[in-house]
């Protein structure tokens, strides 16, 4: 377990604030109390910046749901939908990339970007999964493209039954494939797969009422040999761990974390990163405590740190979560609005820091936050 060091914005905070060239770029997207996507995140050269407006502002229902990742070329790129109901994203700058009114304002995507093909992923209302190219040969998600928005490719995924809006994970595979994770009406867990060719196929990996129908899911890729892993929460309030088989189901026992931590509330949004040590997998207890729990690189259980103490942020807040060998970084927001994030030490212990990226009231309860 480790200590809780709370430090105003701009503060040097344990290992939270260490400046290092080793360290890769990370950057964090929300949406504020206003409307307005704001961005945080280290840079380059391993300083950390407060939040600041990204693109247009007041653009988005207040703590709308973001998602982003980091292109082959490393380049960020973010996603939303916006109050007209497109598609808006970008790397530098988020511009409008869809007509309006292509989806309800606020629908939750999730983006995946493997070499050949970036795609956002989404369930309309009536629980159908759909998946939409980004990249076409008219503009790249980096390049803000002013002509006539031409219409995004569109695939249908297999699977019935989801939950309209709800979490979906997506990781993208070496081989070029994508895997696609969520939690169905009936509260079973389904691993939809698409392979490098472009077919889709569908895998229910668990029994009906394992999970809350559209709750909160992770999935990581591991590093040291490509294998992913499922995380979500059982109606218990304990974080599961799923290995599975790229295109199949299961290649292990799920298994929920041994410990007794904080139960995450259910259906409670998760964050999860892999680096070369293992998993980190993250998310805010009942009772407001933000938690870290660790594997090691085989995908077994290790530690649970605990980053903050109780009604530190509201009950089941999103969080997001980055990682590389010297440094696991977790983003959320705090009781009162306050962005910023919890630098941990990488599975060796330590002091954990939290620096505040901007004040008070800026995210709205249980806005959506993104990483990467």
């Amino acid at each position: 377990m480790s200590a809780y060091a709370a430090e105003p914005a701009g503060a040097a905070s344990g290992a939270g604030a260490t400046a290092a060239a080793s360290k890769p770029p990370a950057n964090a997207y929300f949406v504020g109390a206003n409307g307005t996507v704001y961005g945080y995140g280290r840079t380059a050269d391993g300083t950390w910046q407060s939040a600041a407006p990204v693109g247009a502002k007041m653009t988005a229902p207040p703590g709308a749901p973001v998602t982003s990742t980091r292109l082959p070329d490393g380049s960020p790129v973010a996603f939303f939908v916006g109050d007209d109901g497109a598609i808006w994203g970008g790397c530098g700058s988020l511009w409008r990339m869809t007509v309006a009114k292509l989806l309800r304002p606020g629908t939750p995507l999730t983006v995946v970007a493997t070499p050949t093909v970036t795609m956002l992923l989404f369930s309309d209302g009536q629980g159908q999964w759909s998946g939409m190219h980004v990249e076409s040969e008219i503009h790249h998600p980096c390049d803000i493209f002013t002509g006539p928005l031409a219409p995004l490719a569109t695939e249908s995924l297999p699977g019935t039954w989801h939950v309209p809006g709800g979490t979906i994970a997506a990781t993208a595979l070496p081989d070029g494939g994508v895997g696609v994770f969520a939690v169905d009406v009936t509260g079973a867990v389904h691993a939809t797969w698409r392979d490098p060719d472009g077919k889709w196929s569908d895998t229910t990996l668990t029994t009906s009422g394992t999970s809350l129908p559209g709750g909160g899911i992770a999935a990581t890729v591991s590093p040291a040999d490509s294998s992913p892993t499922l995380f979500y929460s059982n109606r218990g309030g304990q974080v599961v761990a799923a290995p599975v088989a790229e295109g199949a189901g299961l290649r292990g026992d799920p298994t929920p974390v041994p410990w007794a931590v904080a139960k995450i509330p259910e259906g409670a949004a998760l964050g999860a990163a892999s680096s070369i040590l293992g998993n980190d997998i993250s998310y805010i207890a009942v009772g407001g405590t933000a938690v870290d729990l660790q594997t090691d690189a085989a995908g077994q259980w290790k530690n649970a740190v605990v980053l903050s103490p109780s009604g530190f942020a509201k009950d089941g807040r999103p969080v997001a979560v980055t990682a590389s060998a010297d440094e696991v970084d977790v983003y959320c927001g705090t009781a009162t609005g306050i962005p910023g994030h919890f630098g941990v030490p990488p599975h060796t212990g330590g002091e954990v820091g939290w620096r505040a990226a901007g004040l008070a009231g800026m995210v709205p309860p249980l806005g959506g936050i993104t990483a990467s």
